[in-house]
């Protein structure tokens, strides 16, 4: 019976350092061929009391701090050469850019400016506190000028360009659901508005919203995919689109979709099997060949932030790694790549 124990013992340590020695395998041949010239960028406050706005090499696994600013919902320019995002600190509240070539930080318009001009909208005002959660969120390069969802509900995107010393203001989008994430597709005679949202457009299950699509400045609205809600403690949303706009990545337990707005046809990328934890985020590469996603464990007692570990795949192949999984403590604002 011992001898029978021990062989069965000694089998499960060959099977577990097999499957060991192959995701250290596959996770060296995954990163071997990957462009790492744009580096992922993402805004945290570690454990440790580090904080701000750091890069990370999908190669190495090493981190480095960019700025001492916590750019909140961040997001690349197209040309990946600056990012956007919020600022909510005690030292300046609003938005501000981040110029990747030499880490130059620019302020680019603050919450009192920005709240004189909302009034010109009918919208209310926008008070800071203290640092943390902010109603200001995912600011976005657009045209000449930046816009960004206001108010707590995200119910309203607003877009502003600099005009002489002052500036324009407008409403791109205005509803009564719950927004999540938004892309704005540039094009020569209309552009396209593509929005997740918790309306039910698509489904009467109050569990599900939609993406929805409709022309700016045009009140048609076309209901793309009916999907799950993000979870109430992430309000960042899941979708994401490359820089063309041509797909969108999403997640339906437990799989993870591409779906080509050209073809009108899902791809399946991965499965994600999930206990107890949501997936957090999507990213296109910006080659657009791998997604990194993120997985958070849900918070014990009540917590409002969730333990990230991030994850690679190769959108083709549907061959996926772990790349980190972070401290229990460690909080993360925004991600991009």
């Amino acid at each position: 019976m011992k001898k029978n124990i021990i062989k069965v013992f000694i089998f499960l340590i060959i099977i577990g350092s097999i499957y060991c020695l192959y995701n250290k395998y596959n996770k060296y041949q995954m990163l071997k061929e990957i462009d790492d010239s744009v580096p992922i960028v993402f805004a945290a406050e570690f454990e440790d009391g580090n904080k701000g706005t750091f890069k990370y090499n999908i190669k190495t696994g090493e981190y480095e701090k960019i700025s001492d600013y916590i750019f909140q919902e961040l997001s690349y320019s197209d040309d990946y050469e600056k990012i956007i995002g919020v600022i909510w600190e005690d030292r300046f509240q609003g938005i501000a850019e981040l110029d990747m070539r030499d880490y130059t930080f620019t302020t680019i318009i603050n919450i009192s400016d920005l709240n004189k001009y909302v009034k010109q909208l009918g919208l209310e005002e926008i008070k800071y506190d203290i640092p943390g959660e902010a109603e200001l969120r995912m600011p976005k390069y657009y045209k000449d000028g930046y816009t960004f969802f206001w108010g707590y509900y995200s119910t309203h995107i607003c877009y502003i360009k600099p005009v002489k010393n002052t500036w324009d203001i407008s409403i791109v989008n205005s509803g009564k659901f719950l927004c999540y994430s938004y892309f704005i597709k540039e094009e020569y005679m209309e552009n396209k508005l593509f929005l997740e949202t918790d309306e039910t457009l698509m489904s009467k299950n109050e569990d599900r919203g939609t993406i929805i699509e409709r022309n700016i400045g045009e009140d048609n609205k076309v209901g793309i995919l009916d999907i799950e809600l993000p979870d109430l403690l992430d309000s960042d949303g899941l979708m994401d689109m490359p820089v063309d706009m041509s797909k969108i990545a999403y997640y339906e337990e437990p799989e993870i979709y591409i779906y080509d707005l050209n073809t009108r046809k899902k791809k399946h990328v991965t499965n994600q099997c999930l206990f107890n934890q949501n997936i957090i985020e999507l990213k296109f590469s910006p080659d657009r060949k791998y997604m990194l996603y993120t997985v958070g464990d849900n918070p014990f007692f009540g917590g409002s932030f969730y333990r990230r570990t991030f994850y690679l795949v190769d959108i083709e192949s549907g061959n996926k790694t772990k790349l980190v999984k972070w401290r229990t403590g460690d909080m993360f604002y925004g991600i991009d790549w």
